[in-house]
Protein backbone atom coordinates (compact mmCIF):
# COMPACT_ATOMS: atom_id res chain seq x y z
CA UNK A 1 0.00 0.00 0.00
CA UNK A 2 1.15 3.27 -1.40
CA UNK A 3 2.66 5.31 1.90
CA UNK A 4 0.01 8.44 0.85
CA UNK A 5 -2.98 5.48 2.27
CA UNK A 6 -0.84 4.43 5.09
CA UNK A 7 -0.76 7.86 6.55
CA UNK A 8 -4.60 8.51 6.02
CA UNK A 9 -5.59 5.56 7.58
CA UNK A 10 -3.29 6.48 10.63
CA UNK A 11 -5.50 10.00 10.93
CA UNK A 12 -8.82 7.64 10.77
CA UNK A 13 -7.36 5.51 13.20
CA UNK A 14 -6.74 8.09 15.66
CA UNK A 15 -9.75 9.89 14.84
CA UNK A 16 -11.81 6.71 15.48
CA UNK A 17 -9.92 6.56 18.68
CA UNK A 18 -10.42 10.15 20.30
CA UNK A 19 -6.37 10.48 20.10
CA UNK A 20 -6.16 13.90 20.36
CA UNK A 21 -2.22 13.71 21.13
CA UNK A 22 -2.08 12.14 17.44
CA UNK A 23 -0.70 15.18 14.76
CA UNK A 24 0.57 13.44 12.68
CA UNK A 25 3.34 15.45 10.75
CA UNK A 26 2.12 15.41 6.37
CA UNK A 27 5.30 15.73 4.69
CA UNK A 28 5.24 18.62 2.02
CA UNK A 29 5.17 16.93 -1.06
CA UNK A 30 2.33 14.69 0.24
CA UNK A 31 -0.29 17.59 1.83
CA UNK A 32 -2.07 18.01 -1.83
CA UNK A 33 -2.46 14.52 -1.95
CA UNK A 34 -3.20 13.96 1.54
CA UNK A 35 -6.08 16.87 1.28
CA UNK A 36 -7.80 15.83 -1.77
CA UNK A 37 -8.10 12.25 -0.67
CA UNK A 38 -10.01 13.72 2.71
CA UNK A 39 -12.46 15.45 0.83
CA UNK A 40 -13.15 12.85 -1.71
CA UNK A 41 -13.89 10.50 1.09
CA UNK A 42 -15.65 13.26 3.03
CA UNK A 43 -12.96 12.94 6.19
CA UNK A 44 -11.47 16.26 6.28
CA UNK A 45 -12.31 16.59 10.25
CA UNK A 46 -10.59 13.69 11.01
CA UNK A 47 -6.95 14.79 9.25
CA UNK A 48 -7.56 18.52 10.04
CA UNK A 49 -5.06 18.43 13.10
CA UNK A 50 -2.54 17.30 10.57
CA UNK A 51 -2.76 20.67 8.20
CA UNK A 52 -2.95 22.97 11.39
CA UNK A 53 0.30 24.72 10.01
CA UNK A 54 -0.22 24.53 6.52
CA UNK A 55 -2.02 26.75 3.72
CA UNK A 56 -4.39 24.25 3.19
CA UNK A 57 -5.44 24.85 7.09
CA UNK A 58 -8.25 27.52 6.77
CA UNK A 59 -10.22 25.91 3.91
CA UNK A 60 -10.16 22.48 5.39
CA UNK A 61 -11.36 24.45 8.52
CA UNK A 62 -14.26 26.03 7.49
CA UNK A 63 -15.13 22.42 5.35
CA UNK A 64 -15.36 21.22 9.05
CA UNK A 65 -17.55 23.95 10.24
CA UNK A 66 -19.78 23.21 7.34
CA UNK A 67 -19.61 19.81 7.85
CA UNK A 68 -20.55 20.50 11.80
CA UNK A 69 -23.61 22.90 11.10
CA UNK A 70 -24.99 20.35 8.18
CA UNK A 71 -25.05 17.98 10.78
CA UNK A 72 -27.29 20.24 13.06
CA UNK A 73 -29.50 21.06 10.34
CA UNK A 74 -29.90 17.08 9.23
CA UNK A 75 -30.77 16.15 12.78
CA UNK A 76 -33.26 19.00 12.77
CA UNK A 77 -34.60 17.55 9.39
CA UNK A 78 -34.96 13.77 10.95
CA UNK A 79 -36.76 15.43 13.61
CA UNK A 80 -38.99 17.09 11.87
CA UNK A 81 -40.00 14.51 9.66
CA UNK A 82 -40.36 11.78 12.34
CA UNK A 83 -42.66 13.79 14.55
CA UNK A 84 -44.74 14.51 11.48
CA UNK A 85 -45.01 10.65 10.63
CA UNK A 86 -45.61 9.99 14.44
CA UNK A 87 -48.24 12.46 15.35
CA UNK A 88 -50.28 10.94 12.86
CA UNK A 89 -49.72 6.87 13.52
CA UNK A 90 -46.99 6.41 11.16
CA UNK A 91 -44.21 4.45 12.32
CA UNK A 92 -40.65 4.58 10.74
CA UNK A 93 -37.30 3.70 11.08
CA UNK A 94 -34.47 5.64 10.96
CA UNK A 95 -31.27 4.24 9.00
CA UNK A 96 -28.10 5.63 9.39
CA UNK A 97 -27.78 9.27 9.60
CA UNK A 98 -27.39 10.57 12.91
CA UNK A 99 -28.35 7.04 14.17
CA UNK A 100 -24.62 6.15 12.89
CA UNK A 101 -23.01 9.25 14.09
CA UNK A 102 -24.07 8.78 17.40
CA UNK A 103 -21.29 6.24 17.76
CA UNK A 104 -18.66 8.31 16.70
CA UNK A 105 -16.72 10.71 19.20
CA UNK A 106 -17.63 13.71 17.79
CA UNK A 107 -21.27 13.25 15.92
CA UNK A 108 -20.60 16.07 14.24
CA UNK A 109 -18.02 14.74 12.19
CA UNK A 110 -19.74 12.00 10.12
CA UNK A 111 -20.83 13.52 6.84
CA UNK A 112 -24.45 13.43 6.41
CA UNK A 113 -26.34 13.12 3.39
CA UNK A 114 -29.91 13.11 2.91
CA UNK A 115 -32.58 11.12 5.59
CA UNK A 116 -33.39 7.75 5.58
CA UNK A 117 -36.72 6.15 6.66
CA UNK A 118 -37.61 2.83 6.84
CA UNK A 119 -41.60 1.70 6.44
CA UNK A 120 -42.43 -1.80 6.11
CA UNK A 121 -46.29 -2.20 6.36
CA UNK A 122 -47.38 -1.06 2.76
CA UNK A 123 -50.70 0.99 4.28
CA UNK A 124 -48.46 2.49 6.23
CA UNK A 125 -46.38 3.38 3.62
CA UNK A 126 -49.42 4.68 1.54
CA UNK A 127 -50.43 6.88 4.51
CA UNK A 128 -46.93 8.13 4.76
CA UNK A 129 -46.86 9.14 1.32
CA UNK A 130 -50.13 11.38 1.56
CA UNK A 131 -49.62 13.13 4.44
CA UNK A 132 -45.67 14.45 2.87
CA UNK A 133 -46.94 15.62 0.70
CA UNK A 134 -50.02 17.45 1.70
CA UNK A 135 -47.27 19.16 4.21
CA UNK A 136 -45.19 20.35 1.13
CA UNK A 137 -42.61 17.54 0.42
CA UNK A 138 -42.02 16.95 -3.14
CA UNK A 139 -41.54 14.05 -4.79
CA UNK A 140 -38.77 13.41 -7.33
CA UNK A 141 -38.87 11.06 -9.94
CA UNK A 142 -35.77 8.94 -9.94
CA UNK A 143 -35.05 5.02 -10.82
CA UNK A 144 -35.35 3.17 -7.53
CA UNK A 145 -35.97 -0.26 -6.59
CA UNK A 146 -36.34 0.37 -2.60
CA UNK A 147 -37.52 4.00 -1.75
CA UNK A 148 -38.99 6.82 -2.76
CA UNK A 149 -37.32 10.09 -2.96
CA UNK A 150 -38.83 13.72 -1.35
CA UNK A 151 -37.52 16.77 -1.59
CA UNK A 152 -38.88 18.99 1.19
CA UNK A 153 -38.02 23.04 1.91
CA UNK A 154 -38.42 24.51 5.15
CA UNK A 155 -40.41 28.12 4.36
CA UNK A 156 -38.30 30.29 6.96
CA UNK A 157 -34.66 29.68 5.77
CA UNK A 158 -35.20 28.20 1.98
CA UNK A 159 -33.10 25.47 2.97
CA UNK A 160 -33.63 21.82 1.04
CA UNK A 161 -33.39 18.29 2.20
CA UNK A 162 -33.71 15.04 0.83
CA UNK A 163 -35.85 12.29 2.34
CA UNK A 164 -35.40 8.54 1.40
CA UNK A 165 -38.42 6.81 2.47
CA UNK A 166 -37.72 3.37 2.28
CA UNK A 167 -39.56 0.41 1.19
CA UNK A 168 -37.07 -1.97 0.99
CA UNK A 169 -34.00 -1.54 3.08
CA UNK A 170 -31.99 -2.33 0.48
CA UNK A 171 -32.56 -2.29 -3.80
CA UNK A 172 -33.25 -5.67 -5.19
CA UNK A 173 -30.66 -8.24 -6.75
CA UNK A 174 -30.45 -10.16 -9.57
CA UNK A 175 -29.96 -12.97 -6.84
CA UNK A 176 -33.43 -14.06 -5.86
CA UNK A 177 -32.44 -16.08 -2.54
CA UNK A 178 -30.79 -12.89 -1.25
CA UNK A 179 -33.84 -10.81 -1.48
CA UNK A 180 -35.24 -13.19 0.38
CA UNK A 181 -33.41 -13.17 3.06
CA UNK A 182 -33.47 -9.71 3.36
CA UNK A 183 -37.00 -9.36 2.86
CA UNK A 184 -37.77 -12.11 5.59
CA UNK A 185 -35.56 -10.23 8.08
CA UNK A 186 -37.02 -6.93 7.85
CA UNK A 187 -40.30 -8.17 7.11
CA UNK A 188 -43.31 -6.37 9.58
CA UNK A 189 -44.01 -9.60 11.42
CA UNK A 190 -40.23 -10.18 12.21
CA UNK A 191 -38.64 -6.97 12.75
CA UNK A 192 -38.97 -5.86 16.35
CA UNK A 193 -36.91 -2.41 16.03
CA UNK A 194 -35.55 -0.89 19.54
CA UNK A 195 -35.57 3.04 20.56
CA UNK A 196 -32.14 5.24 20.23
CA UNK A 197 -32.17 8.53 21.74
CA UNK A 198 -30.44 11.20 20.13
CA UNK A 199 -29.91 14.71 21.32
CA UNK A 200 -32.82 14.56 23.64
CA UNK A 201 -35.32 12.79 21.33
CA UNK A 202 -36.14 9.22 20.43
CA UNK A 203 -36.15 7.27 17.31
CA UNK A 204 -37.15 3.81 16.69
CA UNK A 205 -33.69 2.17 14.98
CA UNK A 206 -33.06 -1.46 14.01
CA UNK A 207 -31.96 -3.78 16.28
CA UNK A 208 -28.09 -4.21 16.39
CA UNK A 209 -27.87 -7.44 14.61
CA UNK A 210 -30.58 -6.34 12.16
CA UNK A 211 -28.40 -2.98 12.18
CA UNK A 212 -25.00 -5.32 10.92
CA UNK A 213 -26.63 -7.10 8.51
CA UNK A 214 -28.17 -3.69 7.14
CA UNK A 215 -24.69 -2.36 7.01
CA UNK A 216 -23.59 -5.02 5.29
CA UNK A 217 -25.99 -4.77 2.63
CA UNK A 218 -25.53 -1.11 2.16
CA UNK A 219 -21.75 -1.68 1.65
CA UNK A 220 -21.94 -4.38 -1.08
CA UNK A 221 -24.51 -2.14 -2.98
CA UNK A 222 -22.80 0.96 -3.01
CA UNK A 223 -19.43 -1.28 -3.86
CA UNK A 224 -20.90 -2.88 -6.79
CA UNK A 225 -22.55 -0.01 -8.14
CA UNK A 226 -20.58 3.30 -7.40
CA UNK A 227 -18.62 2.21 -4.70
CA UNK A 228 -18.17 3.60 -1.03
CA UNK A 229 -15.41 5.27 1.05
CA UNK A 230 -13.47 4.63 4.00
CA UNK A 231 -16.98 5.98 6.09
CA UNK A 232 -18.81 3.02 5.69
CA UNK A 233 -16.08 0.62 6.94
CA UNK A 234 -15.35 3.28 9.94
CA UNK A 235 -19.41 3.09 10.81
CA UNK A 236 -19.22 -0.31 10.62
CA UNK A 237 -16.35 -0.35 13.18
CA UNK A 238 -17.86 1.92 15.65
CA UNK A 239 -21.00 0.37 15.86
CA UNK A 240 -19.63 -3.15 16.55
CA UNK A 241 -17.41 -1.78 19.16
CA UNK A 242 -20.11 -0.24 20.80
CA UNK A 243 -22.99 -2.85 20.51
CA UNK A 244 -20.70 -5.88 20.43
CA UNK A 245 -22.34 -7.77 23.24
CA UNK A 246 -25.55 -7.04 22.09
CA UNK A 247 -25.17 -8.43 18.54
CA UNK A 248 -26.19 -11.93 17.31
CA UNK A 249 -23.29 -12.96 15.30
CA UNK A 250 -24.28 -16.36 14.75
CA UNK A 251 -27.70 -15.09 13.27
CA UNK A 252 -24.87 -12.80 11.46
CA UNK A 253 -23.62 -15.76 10.23
CA UNK A 254 -26.61 -17.66 9.14
CA UNK A 255 -28.16 -14.53 6.57
CA UNK A 256 -24.68 -14.08 5.41
CA UNK A 257 -24.74 -17.92 4.33
CA UNK A 258 -28.26 -17.41 3.24
CA UNK A 259 -27.94 -14.58 1.39
CA UNK A 260 -23.93 -16.13 -0.52
CA UNK A 261 -22.37 -12.74 1.26
CA UNK A 262 -20.35 -14.63 2.91
CA UNK A 263 -17.12 -13.94 1.58
CA UNK A 264 -17.81 -10.04 1.80
CA UNK A 265 -18.47 -9.85 5.39
CA UNK A 266 -15.17 -12.53 6.00
CA UNK A 267 -13.07 -9.33 3.90
CA UNK A 268 -14.83 -6.02 5.81
CA UNK A 269 -14.46 -7.60 9.14
CA UNK A 270 -10.30 -8.50 8.55
CA UNK A 271 -10.17 -5.30 6.89
CA UNK A 272 -11.40 -3.43 9.71
CA UNK A 273 -9.10 -5.43 12.10
CA UNK A 274 -5.83 -4.95 10.19
CA UNK A 275 -6.51 -0.99 9.48
CA UNK A 276 -8.94 0.45 11.40
CA UNK A 277 -8.16 -1.05 14.81
CA UNK A 278 -11.48 -3.36 15.21
CA UNK A 279 -10.47 -5.85 18.31
CA UNK A 280 -10.03 -9.32 17.00
CA UNK A 281 -12.40 -10.49 20.01
CA UNK A 282 -15.24 -9.47 17.71
CA UNK A 283 -16.50 -12.54 15.78
CA UNK A 284 -13.30 -14.17 15.95
CA UNK A 285 -14.19 -17.07 14.20
CA UNK A 286 -14.63 -14.94 11.11
CA UNK A 287 -11.11 -14.57 8.60
CA UNK A 288 -9.51 -13.60 5.90
CA UNK A 289 -6.21 -13.12 4.10
CA UNK A 290 -4.57 -10.34 4.44
CA UNK A 291 -3.67 -9.97 0.96
CA UNK A 292 -7.58 -9.80 -0.28
CA UNK A 293 -8.33 -7.24 2.10
CA UNK A 294 -5.70 -4.73 1.29
CA UNK A 295 -6.52 -5.24 -2.47
CA UNK A 296 -9.99 -4.22 -1.05
CA UNK A 297 -9.26 -1.49 0.83
CA UNK A 298 -7.14 -0.20 -1.95
CA UNK A 299 -10.31 -0.37 -4.32
CA UNK A 300 -12.02 1.64 -1.48
CA UNK A 301 -9.73 4.12 -1.15
CA UNK A 302 -9.38 4.69 -5.19
CA UNK A 303 -13.20 4.98 -5.72
CA UNK A 304 -13.53 7.99 -3.56
CA UNK A 305 -16.78 8.18 -1.18
CA UNK A 306 -19.95 6.59 -2.26
CA UNK A 307 -22.29 8.38 -5.05
CA UNK A 308 -25.72 8.88 -4.52
CA UNK A 309 -27.38 6.95 -6.99
CA UNK A 310 -26.85 3.30 -6.79
CA UNK A 311 -29.53 2.10 -9.46
CA UNK A 312 -27.68 3.44 -12.87
CA UNK A 313 -25.26 0.58 -13.41
CA UNK A 314 -25.94 -3.57 -14.70
CA UNK A 315 -24.48 -5.71 -12.08
CA UNK A 316 -24.94 -9.66 -12.41
CA UNK A 317 -26.20 -12.30 -10.34
CA UNK A 318 -22.70 -13.36 -9.31
CA UNK A 319 -19.17 -13.21 -10.17
CA UNK A 320 -17.64 -14.82 -13.38
CA UNK A 321 -14.07 -16.15 -14.71
CA UNK A 322 -15.16 -15.26 -17.95
CA UNK A 323 -17.75 -12.69 -20.05
CA UNK A 324 -19.02 -13.95 -23.27
CA UNK A 325 -22.15 -14.07 -24.60
CA UNK A 326 -23.28 -17.02 -22.73
CA UNK A 327 -22.90 -14.47 -19.54
CA UNK A 328 -24.85 -12.25 -20.60
CA UNK A 329 -28.02 -15.05 -22.09
CA UNK A 330 -27.40 -16.21 -18.45
CA UNK A 331 -27.97 -12.50 -16.87
CA UNK A 332 -30.80 -11.96 -19.18
CA UNK A 333 -32.36 -14.96 -18.22
CA UNK A 334 -32.07 -13.89 -14.60
CA UNK A 335 -33.22 -10.42 -15.32
CA UNK A 336 -36.31 -12.34 -17.00
CA UNK A 337 -37.48 -14.14 -14.02
CA UNK A 338 -36.91 -10.91 -11.77
CA UNK A 339 -38.89 -9.14 -14.08
CA UNK A 340 -41.84 -11.34 -14.81
CA UNK A 341 -42.07 -13.49 -11.20
CA UNK A 342 -44.83 -15.49 -12.37
CA UNK A 343 -44.46 -16.06 -16.10
CA UNK A 344 -41.07 -16.82 -15.79
CA UNK A 345 -41.67 -19.76 -13.62
CA UNK A 346 -43.31 -22.00 -17.04
CA UNK A 347 -40.46 -22.73 -19.56
CA UNK A 348 -43.15 -22.46 -22.18
CA UNK A 349 -43.66 -18.44 -21.72
CA UNK A 350 -39.87 -18.35 -21.95
CA UNK A 351 -39.11 -17.69 -25.50
CA UNK A 352 -41.88 -14.89 -25.50
CA UNK A 353 -40.55 -13.16 -22.37
CA UNK A 354 -36.59 -13.17 -23.52
CA UNK A 355 -37.32 -10.52 -26.01
CA UNK A 356 -39.87 -8.63 -23.58
CA UNK A 357 -37.14 -8.41 -21.25
CA UNK A 358 -34.30 -7.29 -23.70
CA UNK A 359 -36.77 -4.64 -24.77
CA UNK A 360 -36.94 -3.09 -21.27
CA UNK A 361 -33.77 -3.62 -20.26
CA UNK A 362 -32.78 -1.40 -23.71
CA UNK A 363 -35.40 1.46 -23.07
CA UNK A 364 -33.88 0.97 -19.50
CA UNK A 365 -30.47 1.52 -20.60
CA UNK A 366 -31.00 4.77 -22.93
CA UNK A 367 -34.01 6.31 -21.31
CA UNK A 368 -33.63 5.52 -17.38
CA UNK A 369 -29.82 4.98 -17.30
CA UNK A 370 -29.30 7.76 -19.93
CA UNK A 371 -26.14 5.46 -21.73
CA UNK A 372 -25.31 2.94 -24.43
CA UNK A 373 -25.92 -0.35 -24.69
CA UNK A 374 -22.16 -0.60 -25.14
CA UNK A 375 -20.97 1.28 -22.24
CA UNK A 376 -23.74 -0.58 -20.09
CA UNK A 377 -21.83 -3.84 -21.30
CA UNK A 378 -18.34 -2.32 -20.97
CA UNK A 379 -19.31 -1.22 -17.42
CA UNK A 380 -20.40 -4.84 -16.15
CA UNK A 381 -17.35 -6.19 -17.19
CA UNK A 382 -15.70 -3.63 -14.79
CA UNK A 383 -18.31 -4.77 -12.10
CA UNK A 384 -17.60 -8.06 -12.50
CA UNK A 385 -14.26 -7.51 -11.46
CA UNK A 386 -15.25 -5.91 -8.02
CA UNK A 387 -17.64 -9.13 -7.26
CA UNK A 388 -14.87 -11.29 -8.51
CA UNK A 389 -12.79 -9.97 -5.57
CA UNK A 390 -15.41 -10.68 -2.89
CA UNK A 391 -17.23 -13.38 -4.59
CA UNK A 392 -20.51 -12.29 -3.74
CA UNK A 393 -23.55 -14.98 -4.13
CA UNK A 394 -21.16 -17.63 -4.86
CA UNK A 395 -21.96 -18.05 -8.92
CA UNK A 396 -19.43 -19.79 -10.63
CA UNK A 397 -19.12 -20.65 -14.41
CA UNK A 398 -15.90 -22.72 -14.40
Amino acid sequence: MQPLYDHYLQFIRSSLKNDTSFSGAIPEEEQASLAALAEEHRTVPFVLPGFRNTSFYPAMLQKTKNMMQNYYQIDAFTRHTVSLLEENGIPCILLKGISLAACYPVPEYRKLGDLDLYINEPKALEKAQVLLEAQGYKEEKELSDHHVTYRYTFPKTGRSFLLELHYRVVGMYQYEPANQTVDEVYSPLRLKPIRQTINGFTYSVLPPTEYVFYMIHHMLKHYLYSGFGIRLLCDFVLYLKRYEKEIDFSRIHQWCKASRISHLYEIILKTCRLYLDLPASIDPAINASPETSEAFLIRILEDGDMGTDVSQALVGSGSYRKINLLTYFREGHVQMKVRFPKAGHCPLLWPALWPATFFCFLKNTYTLRNTTLRQTLKDFRKSNQKTTLVRIFENSDS
